[in-house]
């Protein structure tokens, strides 16, 4: 009876334990069961491969950034430093002279127009595009500063010793208008002289401009000292043309067309203070010049047995101006009082004529200089009728001392000139312009009047300009 009880007692543990061992086996064949769906699944998939890794890329030097200060339309340069800005302008001309012009010259050529007893010939008509320009201006960093530069040229090179011009019906001669480079205040090369009043003076049609009115370009070395915002002041030493002694400036006591030569020693001396108003609608400049002229005979055959030298001093102040008096309305005006000097202002006499104390250049003894001196005055005013049409009217004048030994000396050189001045300037479109523009001048010499010699010539031109500027 104790035996059949133990059996009894265990049957229970046994069942729950089968009931286990089929839960667990229930479980496997689900697990199985799963798999083999998932494996199927994958089966049927297509077959995507796997991208292959990407080609070593090589590297590369980075390109060379702008310059910080970079400007618009500059390019840079592959060192990535200096920039370069091209310009110009393409520039045709036409010239028609009613009277008052004996060669083809489309400059204004009030200061050698033939006497009106001259009977020179009348209607010409002379066309040129030789004022074309181009020009390159450069700006690169440097640890002194900024450096920039200018190179300019045009084919206007052509005019003659006699005031003809080779640069008229087709043709032209290259010529350097401007060869510089600036560094601070220091500039070094070919440019505008401190001397001259490019600033301010009217816009001309004329290539050349009114009378007192100058636009010489030297070579120099200038200084430029700011004082403040609105006031500077511009200092030069410039070279320039070797003086020739000959026969349109000198004379002798039986001897003429002489053929010695000189030339300065010393540079030139320029001087150029300008100030303008706050609102910049002003601007004032004060001019200053000294030269030395000289006359250098080289013979050892006078009486001294050595070369003769003579040497005067050419000096010349100026003041010029201008002022908006509105958006569309400005004055200018212009004075100069010189002395020994016909460079740096347009159409002027020598600057000197020189008399040798002898009957030859080969037994003079002594060599005489009487300089030049003149006034000079110019005026204008400029209207803008639209953003597309402006004009302006301008006067100029030139006036010689003639109770003087070079008046005395040289009595068929011109006392006194003057010419006024009207034009137009359209502009259809963008960069171009259309000139047209009267003149009309005078010239009067040191010598009177006879009873078959004028002492007057006068001048009657219309010109017209058509330019495209880029």
């Amino acid at each position: 009876m104790g035996t059949i009880g133990l059996s009894t007692l265990a049957l229970p543990a046994y069942a729950a334990s089968n009931t286990e061992v089929d839960a667990l086996r229930k479980e496997v064949n689900e697990l199985k069961q799963l798999v083999q769906q998932l494996s199927t699944q994958q089966k049927a998939a297509p077959v995507v491969m796997a991208p292959p890794p990407p080609a070593p890329v090589m590297a590369q030097a980075p390109a060379p950034a702008a310059p910080s200060n970079a400007k618009p339309g500059w390019f840079t340069l592959p060192d990535g430093q200096t920039q370069v800005k091209f310009y110009g302008s393409i520039r045709t001309d036409a010239t028609y002279d009613f009277k008052g012009n004996p060669s083809p010259n489309i400059n204004n050529n009030t200061s050698s127009v033939p006497l009106n007893s001259a009977n020179a010939t009348k209607n010409n008509l002379n066309v040129s595009a030789a004022t074309t320009r181009f020009g390159f201006d450069f700006s690169r960093p440097t640890d002194l500063g900024e450096l920039t530069g200018k190179i300019e040229a045009d084919f206007a090179g052509g005019i003659a010793a006699d005031s003809s011009s080779r640069t008229t019906n087709g043709n032209g001669s290259l010529r350097v208008r401007h060869a510089y480079f600036s560094l601070g205040k220091w500039l070094v090369g070919q440019t505008t002289s401190p001397f001259v009043n490019t600033d301010t003076a009217p816009e001309t049609v004329d290539f050349n401009g009114p009378m007192g009115y100058g636009s010489t370009r030297t070579v120099q070395v200038r200084y430029t000292q700011p004082i403040d915002a609105n006031q500077k002041v511009l200092l030069a030493l410039e070279g320039g043309d070797v003086d020739n002694f000959n026969s349109s400036n000198s004379t002798a006591n039986t001897a003429t067309n002489t053929t010695t030569s000189g030339g300065n020693r010393l540079p030139a001396l320029t001087a150029r203070y300008d100030i303008s108003t706050a609102d910049k609608k002003g601007l004032l400049q004060v001019h200053g010049l000294v030269h030395e002229n000289r006359v250098s005979i080289a013979t050892a055959t006078n009486n001294t047995g050595t070369n003769i030298d003579e040497t005067k001093l050419g000096w010349g102040v100026g003041v010029g101006g201008k002022y908006s008096l509105t958006p569309a309305d400005t004055v200018f005006a212009n004075y100069y009082h010189v002395k020994g000097d016909n460079r740096y202002l347009l159409y002027g006499n020598s600057a000197y004529v020189a008399t040798i104390n002898g009957t030859s250049v080969a037994n003079s003894t002594d060599v005489s200089i009487y300089e030049s001196e003149f006034n000079s005055g110019l005026v204008g005013y400029s209207h803008k009728w639209s953003p597309k049409l402006r004009s302006t009217l301008a006067a100029g004048a030139i006036w010689y001392k003639d109770n003087d030994n070079f008046a005395e000396k040289a009595p068929n050189l011109n006392k006194q000139l003057y010419n006024v001045i009207v034009n137009s300037f359209y502009t259809p479109t963008k960069n171009v312009d259309l000139g047209v523009e009267y003149t009309y001048g005078q010239r009067e010499i040191f010598a009177d009047k006879t009873a078959t010699t004028d002492n007057k010539g006068d001048y009657s031109r219309l010109n017209l300009m058509a330019k495209y500027s880029f």
